[in-house]
Formats: C-alpha cells, structure tokens, sequence
C-alpha cells in the first residue's frame, strides 16, 4: 500500500490526497498555509497545520 500525503488546519482537511509529500508542501503553499525561513531555506508549516499521512488502501474504503 502506497501512502498518501494532505494538508490539514485543527485537523480538517484543506486539500486533496496526494502520492507525495512534495505535493502535498504545494498544496500548503498554494493555501498560504506555509512559510519560507529565509536563514535555513526550507518550507515550514505553521503550528495549526499538519502534514496528514494515509495509506492508499484505508482511503479508498473509507471513500
């Protein structure tokens, strides 16, 4: 089973399961839901985000 990666705000869901983290940080960026620290140049997200895993199979029948 392969995991899948979303972006969640208080643990709702503000974007689509993605197959990769990297998508997963673009969903969070496009959401303006991170932000880029200059100093170690990486994306973080804020403390009410969360980077939610998944796997593959459990999303399916939970669908």
């Amino acid at each position: 089973m392969a995991a899948r990666y979303r972006i969640a705000v208080f643990g709702q869901p503000r974007s689509p399961w993605r197959s990769s983290i990297d998508e997963a940080m673009a969903d969070a960026i496009d959401l303006k839901l991170a932000s880029w620290d200059e100093s170690e140049r990486e994306w973080f997200l804020a403390v009410p985000v969360d980077l939610v895993t998944g796997k593959a199979e459990a999303i399916r029948r939970a669908a």
